[in-house]
């Protein structure tokens, strides 16, 4: 039987989270940064139920922190649970030193994948499934044994994961396209772009030279992006020891059947209409492949 999840790196008391999702005069706002969570979870649940693109949050709200962000995230987290499953994994983003100089970020960010989002390695997929998709090949984890507590290295990392995979983190990119980039805070909130992720077949950790991979993107036969593994903070397995840490520092664990996708340096494949179509293939060497069809 599952745990119950308790918020990433943030512990929200139920006073506050009533707060944010009871309407009322005087509750729409949180924090310091005076910022109206209420209609902001509410705008964000409704780009996901309508299939529907928004502003930046930071330009119709106004900017905040990224610990604050991580807090909206996480009520953003119990509303879309009720439509697509109980918390199964999370996304590690901004993985490589490149992408946090771009952003101004010191360390990367994450956010929740949810059970009906995971996918199987040869599946297939409605386009209308997708607004604006955000497309990359990523190395995955599932956890064999439960991380509450700090893991001193990668050695002892690998002890409890069960599983490597080859993997597509599909993103469904929610924000209107302009010339600016989203804030990082954006990105947090709304749970760092996590839509889909497919799973290849399980790899045990031993049998594999994870840091040996070249992460590649295919469509239709056509590579579209490809990246040393060792891009991803210096090693895949950097990115799942520096998530379990930092849940396990602030009360929160890594479950056994969690997935953990850890991140590219690569730039997504990101498009909108009938370029969302095709048969995509992820090749990660000795890991093997990941498949699906968008159609």
């Amino acid at each position: 039987m599952r745990r119950e999840r308790k918020p990433i790196f943030l512990t929200i008391s139920l006073v506050a989270l009533s707060g944010l999702l009871v309407a009322g005069a005087g509750r729409q706002t949180y924090g310091k940064d005076n910022i109206k969570v209420e209609q902001m979870i509410a705008e964000i649940l409704a780009a996901h139920e309508n299939q529907t693109q928004i502003q930046y949050l930071t330009k119709t709200y106004g900017s905040f922190s990224i610990e604050r962000a991580y807090e909206i995230q996480a009520v953003l987290t119990k509303g879309l649970s009720k439509r697509l499953g109980d918390v199964s994994g999370y996304k590690v983003a901004y993985a490589s030193k490149a992408a946090q100089e771009q952003f101004g970020v010191d360390e990367p960010a994450s956010g929740p994948l949810f059970r009906l989002q995971r996918v199987p390695s040869g599946s297939k997929l409605p386009a209308s499934d997708f607004v604006e998709i955000a497309m990359e090949t990523e190395i995955a984890f599932t956890i064999g044994k439960r991380i509450d507590r700090p893991v001193r290295n990668v050695e002892q990392l690998k002890g409890y994961v069960k599983w490597v995979h080859a993997a597509f983190d599909i993103g469904d990119y929610r924000f209107v396209s302009d010339e600016s980039k989203p804030t990082p805070q954006d990105m947090i909130a709304t749970g760092v772009g996590a839509h889909f992720h497919v799973l290849g077949p399980g790899v045990a950790a031993e049998k594999v030279d994870v840091d040996a991979v070249t992460l590649k993107l295919l469509r239709n036969g056509q590579t579209l992006a490809e990246s040393p593994a060792t891009n991803v903070m210096g090693s895949p397995w950097n990115s799942l020891l520096w998530l379990a840490n930092k849940m396990a520092k602030t009360g929160g664990a890594l479950e056994p059947g969690d997935v953990v996708v850890s991140g590219t340096a690569a730039p997504a494949y990101k498009t909108k209409g009938p370029k969302i179509k095709g048969r995509y293939r992820g090749e990660c060497g000795d890991l093997g492949n990941v498949t699906l069809t968008i159609q």
